[in-house]
This record gives structure tokens, sequence and C-alpha cells, in this order.
């Protein structure tokens, strides 16, 4: 096999395990390595630990393949080869079909994900195990419809209202620890290329089966130290009682309205105390059937469901399993935060 079909074939090989084995007329290798392709692909469903597994597999692939071709001379059987492009093809479908890569672009899930983490999304199992309270999920934004990434806090049928750095999901609070006052985290302006400190504090919260921490602004446990006595409003309120509409994409200062552009569900506001204390809970929002509401980790700079209303749950493209890759804009790379995601 001359140089450049060799290179081609290797190359095949390592994206599609089996075809090289396939083109030298070794069918159960051919099976083999097409086989433990698709069933590391499928692992890292479980966890994103089984990623070197799969790299490995593909790496051992192309190295199989290259010792069975450089010296293969015998004329090409139309029919192995087919198969071994059907096999690769399977195989390679399967990783698109299961798993997707995302960059995350925003502090929004700060300090869970940061800017310039890579992810894999599992995109297989939502289609029969839809979203759950505390999940992190890439979705399809109704107004801007491009992928987003949030947390879901509430289900089709929740009530959901935020009062002084609390979150009330039907009612009950969702409990969170403040573990730092004074903490901070770093944003970029791609506007002009520079990263910037933000202060804030953290907290710990933890929703059914999750545990995650958050990041609130600084003066957040000052106000939770006097909310008994002088509380004050947070600007992160929701529904705030100066803007009692359901949030939607029609209705969000940060989108212009696009006719015909969403089948977003619409959910309802219900006042539930009419003269009430900053901090009391008052009025929520009802999240509408078949749609999740969802908000980013950084709770003092998210732009999430408070401003924009719920997420049909046909919009979902799948949860976050586990960062691969840290890259940020202008900075060095970092294996480190391999590993899955709260």
């Amino acid at each position: 096999m001359t140089g450049g079909r060799l290179f081609g074939s290797v190359l095949l090989t390592l994206l599609f395990p089996g075809f090289g084995q396939g083109l030298a007329f070794r069918r159960y290798r051919m099976l083999g390595f097409a086989g433990a392709a698709i069933a590391t692909t499928l692992a890292i469903l479980v966890s994103v630990w089984f990623l070197p597994i799969m790299f490995a597999v593909r790496i051992a692939a192309g190295i199989d393949a290259f010792l069975l071709l450089r010296h293969h001379t015998s004329p090409s059987h139309r029919v192995l080869a087919a198969i071994a492009i059907v096999i690769g093809a399977v195989s390679g479908g399967s990783y698109k079909l299961a798993l997707e890569a995302f960059k995350i672009p925003s502090s929004s899930m700060s300090p869970t994900l940061l800017i310039g983490d890579h992810i894999y999304v599992d995109k297989l199992s939502v289609r029969w195990r839809p979203p759950e309270r505390g999940e992190i999920i890439v979705f399809t934004q109704p107004c801007a419809r491009v992928p987003y990434i949030k947390r879901v806090i509430a289900l089709g049928g929740d009530t959901v209202e935020v009062r002084c750095n609390r979150v009330y999901v039907n009612g009950t609070v969702i409990p969170n620890q403040l573990l730092a006052e004074s903490d901070s985290y770093r944003d970029y302006d791609e506007s002009h290329g520079e990263w910037f400190a933000r202060d804030a504090s953290r907290y710990r919260e933890t929703h059914g089966d999750h545990s995650y921490d958050t990041f609130h602004d600084r003066d957040a446990p000052l106000r939770e130290r006097m909310r008994d006595k002088e509380p004050v409003a947070d600007a992160r309120d929701f529904p705030m009682r100066d803007r009692m509409f359901a949030p939607s994409c029609q209705q969000s200062e940060y989108y212009e309205p696009r006719p015909g552009a969403s089948t977003q569900p619409i959910g309802k506001l219900v006042v539930t105390k009419e003269v009430a204390a900053a901090c009391d809970q008052q009025a929520h929002f009802v999240v509408p059937a078949n749609a999740v509401f969802v908000m980013g980790d950084n709770r003092n700079n998210a732009n999430d469901s408070r401003y924009w209303g719920a997420v049909s749950v046909d919009a979902v493209i799948g949860r976050a399993i586990g960062i691969w890759l840290h890259s940020p804009p202008h900075g060095e790379r970092d294996w480190g935060r391999f590993g899955a995601v709260e």
C-alpha cells in the first residue's frame, strides 16, 4: 500500500475503528474494534472517566491498522471495504448520536463551569428520561435559538420563587449554606479581550440528589443576617412586584421579538400575599407543562428563566456529564479540570 493510502486508511481508522482492519480482510478484528468503539462511547454516558479508554481504543485501532496495512499488497475486496465503511459509520454515528461537545462561553454557570471549559453532553438518555431537578442541561434557548447551559430548578407544574438569596420550589426553600463571604472569580470581556475579577460570595446548595456551589453578590451574606431585622429586596428576586407578568421571549428586555420564532410554553404568575415584607414569599411562577425552569449557578450574573421564561422539554439537547478540557481565551490549556460535574 502506498504511503498516502496507508496514511489515509490509518486516519480513517482513528475516526472509525475497524475500518483499516476491514481493508486488511481481518473480519474479527474489524468487528472487535468497532464494537469496542461503540461500547466505550456509550460508557462515557455513565462517567466521563471512560473518555481516556475511548481514545485508547481508537489509538490502538490506528496502530493495529498501520501494522496490518503497511505491507498489504492484496487487491481490494470491495465487499469487505464496504462492510468496513458501514461498521466505521456505525461506530462514528453512535458517538455523534450519544455525545456532543460544547465549550462554555460565559461565567453564568460559575463556579461549577468556568469560561473555557469543554464539556461532553449526554444526548441519549434524555430520549427516555426527562430532565430532573438539580441537573445541568444544554438546551436550545427559546429566544435566541442557540445552545445554552443552565441548571434545572423546577419542572412542569412546579412553582418557583426567589426571595432574598433563597430559592423556593413548591413553597419549600432549596437548602443552601454559606461557604465564603468573600470570594471572587475571573470573568472575560469579549469586546476588549480582557480578563477581570468579580467579587462574590459562595454558597453550597442541595437540590434533589445534587449538591453544588453557587455564586451570589458580595453583600448577600449581610442581607441574609439582616433579613429578620431590616429585610431588603434583592435585585435578582423573582417575580419582582413591579414586573408582574410571566417572563417570556416576547416580554424579555434582552431580546427583540421575532415573529413566529418560538413555540415557548408560557407559565403564569400567582400572587400569594398582597402585603408582604421584602423577604416573604409573596408571588410565584407556575412552570408550564412539558417545560423546565432553569437558572445559572452564578445567581448574580446569569441570563436565565427569571428573565425570559421556561424551556420546553423538547428543546433539551442533553445532560452535561463532564469536563474534558479547560482552554480559556488567551490562556493555557488545563487538563486538571477533567472530570464529572455536579
